[in-house]
C-alpha cells in the first residue's frame, strides 16, 4: 500500500465490504447500478473487485474507462477489445485492428469476424466512428448472448461521455441500446454528483430509472484502522498508542489519503530515523499534495459565494447561514451547487462538510 493512486485489490481492498456486497447483490438480480463519489474515493477499486469476483462466478465482464479514451474511435475500440478479453482475443484484435490483411488472416479472429462483421470496420480508412461506437455498444450484449453468458459491463467515469456529446445525442444512443439489452447488466461510475444526477435521477434524465444509485462514502473506519495497524506491523514500523486512530481521524477514512499517510510515514522514517508526529505527517501530506490542492481551490475560488461558503464550513459547519448573513451570500444556492460538484457532503447530524479532508486542512492553514 506504499504505492498510491492505483486501484487496490486483494488483501489491500478493505473498508468497502458493505458496498461490495450491495453492488454484487444488485448485479446478480440483473439490476444496473450507478456509483457516485468524488475522484480518489476508490470507485474504480470497488468496480474492479466486483468484476473480479463475478468473473470467478463465470460472468463475462467488460471494463471501459471513458476518461482515458478521448475520441469516439478509441472508445469503440476499447469497448470491443474489452469484450474480446472474455475469450482471450483482445491481443489479436489490438495487433490486427490497423491492418485489413492482418485482421482477415488472423485465424483466431475468424469466427468472431464471421459473427460480428462490424469489427472489420476498424481497419477501414473511411471508418464511421459513430457507427463503430454504435455497433460496439451492442457488441457487449450480443457477444454474451451468442455464447449464452451473462455480461457485466462497467463504464468508469461515465459522466465524461459528455465531452463527446454537447447535444446529448450520444447519451441517447447509449440509452436506446442498453435498455434493450437482455444478457447484460451495467455499472456506471462518475465523480460529479450533478452530472450523474442529470443523467440518471432527474425525471427528464436520459437514463431515468435505468439503474439504482449508490453513493460511495469514506472507508469504514474500524476496517481501515485495523488494516493500517496490520500494514505498519508488516512494515515493522512501531507506532505510539492511538497513532493510527489519529491518521484515520485526519483522513476521515478517505481511501487515497489513507494510502498517502502510510507512504509518508515510511518515507519520513527512512530519512529521519523516527516516526513523524501527527502534525508533521499532516504537513508532509499537504506538501506532497500541494499542486492538487491548489488546483482544487483554483477550480472553485473564482466564485465569491463558493469561497465564503467553503471557508465558513471548513472553520465550523454549524450556523453557516447566520455567520454569512452579513456577506450577502446565497448559502442555499452555494451549498447545493458545491454538493453537486462533489466538493461538499451533507450529513443529517453534522450538516455540510468538505468531502476532501486534506483540502479542509489546507484551507485552514493557508487562507
Amino acid at each position: 500500500m506504499q504505492q498510491i493512486g492505483k486501484p487496490v485489490k486483494g488483501k489491500d481492498f478493505v473498508g468497502r465490504e458493505k458496498e461490495l456486497f450491495l453492488l454484487m447483490e444488485y448485479i446478480k438480480m440483473g439490476q444496473s447500478v450507478v456509483l457516485i463519489a468524488p475522484r480518489r474515493f476508490g470507485k474504480t477499486s470497488l468496480v474492479l473487485e466486483a468484476l473480479s469476483q463475478l468473473k470467478k462466478q463465470k460472468y463475462y465482464t467488460t471494463f471501459v474507462d471513458i476518461f482515458t479514451n478521448p475520441t469516439l474511435e478509441l472508445l469503440s475500440s476499447s469497448i470491443t477489445q474489452e469484450v474480446l478479453k472474455n475469450h482471450n482475443l483482445h491481443q489479436q484484435f489490438a495487433k490486427a485492428k490497423n491492418s485489413a490483411v492482418a485482421m482477415i488472416q488472423n485465424i483466431k479472429l475468424k469466427t468472431v469476424l464471421e459473427d460480428f462483421q462490424f469489427i472489420v470496420g476498424f481497419v477501414d480508412d473511411n471508418k464511421d466512428s459513430w457507427e463503430l461506437l454504435s455497433e460496439s455498444v451492442d457488441f457487449v450484449d450480443n457477444f454474451a448472448k451468442k455464447h449464452s453468458a451473462k455480461m457485466v459491463c462497467a463504464y468508469d467515469e461515465f459522466g465524461d461521455i459528455k465531452k463527446f456529446d454537447p447535444r446529448g445525442n450520444l447519451i441517447k444512443m447509449f440509452r436506446s441500446k442498453i435498455q434493450r439489452h437482455t444478457s447484460s447488466t451495467y455499472i456506471f461510475s462518475g465523480s460529479y454528483e450533478s452530472v450523474m444526477q442529470n443523467m440518471f435521477v432527474s425525471a427528464k434524465a436520459p437514463f431515468y430509472r435505468l439503474a439504482h444509485i449508490i453513493h460511495i462514502d469514506y472507508l469504514e473506519k474500524s476496517s481501515i484502522t485495523a488494516y493500517l495497524k496490520n500494514k505498519f506491523k508488516d512494515l515493522k514500523i512501531s507506532l505510539p498508542d492511538n497513532y493510527v486512530e489519529g491518521i484515520v481521524e485526519t483522513t476521515m477514512g478517505h481511501p487515497y489519503y489513507s494510502q498517502l499517510a502510510v507512504q509518508q510515514v515510511v518515507l519520513f522514517s527512512v530519512f529521519n530515523k523516527r516516526i513523524p508526529s501527527l502534525d508533521e505527517l499532516l504537513n508532509q501530506m499537504l506538501i506532497t499534495e500541494k499542486d492538487y490542492l491548489e488546483k482544487s481551490w483554483e477550480d472553485i475560488s473564482n466564485n465569491r459565494e463558493f469561497v465564503y461558503t467553503i471557508r465558513a464550513i471548513a472553520e465550523n459547519s454549524k450556523n453557516i447561514y447566520t455567520r454569512l448573513k452579513t456577506k450577502n451570500i446565497n448559502v442555499a444556492r452555494a451549498t447545493k451547487t458545491l454538493e453537486g460538484m462533489g466538493v461538499l457532503f451533507k450529513d443529517n447530524v453534522k450538516g455540510y462538510y468538505l468531502s476532501d479532508p486534506l483540502l479542509k486542512q489546507w484551507i485552514l492553514k493557508k487562507l
